[in-house]
């Protein structure tokens, strides 16, 4: 059995979700390999060769899931056992940047005055409508696209999110809900009826480039977990992770850290001279 099929045969076994699915596929893809070759020497060359073009991060999930396939292997005696361990791939978390509310707001002016469009609707309506939307739901690109009217039920969104597979209800600011008001009903869809994905990952490049703005369309689910956390609102539940870890991955420590108050100082007046 190829790599491929067996990867292909444990998504469906486990239920893994589409999200998880995908990563998986696009690994394998990389590995003309047999499912009886999840050797432990063969995953440790393949990782020890992958660190010297990709990042150490990308590398640590590779490992993670190519370790998930060898034990489903081993279950199926596709593979022998081995006393050694997987390699271990140092990694180091880098630290997490959002947008702040201030430079939220300079890209929605921009985003006002942004010359060009779809089809169905100016970039003037459409780009000012997702952000507001992004930085209130904290939805990810794929799942904005899919979001349909009928799923609204006054500013509550329910939706199932394509990576998880999960239930996930949002409830939306009134900005958010203005903004959405004024585009223009094409279909099913808020904005998958309007743009298509390929077409919105250009003109949020565009529009953060004429912003003068660093990052990309990915900043606004940051900037919504990290506003959510300095409201008191837990930034798992809020982007809809089944593990509270995820987050470190989404808050931004230094806005978070800028909304608390410093230490008390000490009264230096009250020190001791002698």
């Amino acid at each position: 059995m190829t790599l491929l099929d067996f990867a292909n045969q444990y998504a469906t076994t486990v239920g893994a979700s589409p999200g998880y699915r995908e990563q998986l596929l696009v690994l394998v893809r990389r590995l003309p390999w047999q499912a009886s070759d999840l050797t432990v020497d063969k995953i440790d060359a393949y990782l020890t060769g992958a660190l010297k073009h990709l990042a150490a991060s990308t590398v640590h999930n590779h490992r993670r899931m190519l370790s998930t396939l060898r034990k489903a292997a081993l279950r199926d005696g596709l593979v022998d056992e081995c006393t050694r361990p997987i390699r271990r791939v140092k990694h180091s978390l880098p630290v997490v940047r959002a947008w702040d509310h201030g430079e939220i707001r300079h890209l929605l002016a921009i985003a006002s005055q942004m010359p060009g469009g779809t089809a169905r609707c100016p970039y003037t309506l459409l780009l000012p409508a997702w952000i507001l939307f992004g930085y209130s739901s904290g939805l990810r690109l794929g799942d904005m696209l899919e979001v349909r009217w009928d799923q609204l039920r006054g500013s509550t969104l329910a939706i199932t999110m394509r990576k998880t597979g999960q239930l996930h209800v949002v409830v939306l600011d009134v900005p958010a809900m203005q903004a959405i008001g004024s585009l223009p009903r094409k279909g099913p869809k808020i904005f998958g009826s309007l743009v298509g994905r390929s077409r919105m990952i250009v003109a949020l490049r565009r529009l953060i480039k004429r912003a003068g703005l660093a990052g990309s369309g990915k900043y606004l689910r940051r900037s919504s977990a990290t506003y959510a956390e300095i409201a008191g609102i837990d930034a798992s539940g809020h982007l809809g992770h089944r593990t509270p870890g995820m987050k470190r991955h989404y808050v931004d420590p230094v806005l978070l850290a800028l909304q608390k108050r410093a230490v008390p100082s000490i009264n230096l007046e009250l020190v001791d001279q002698s």
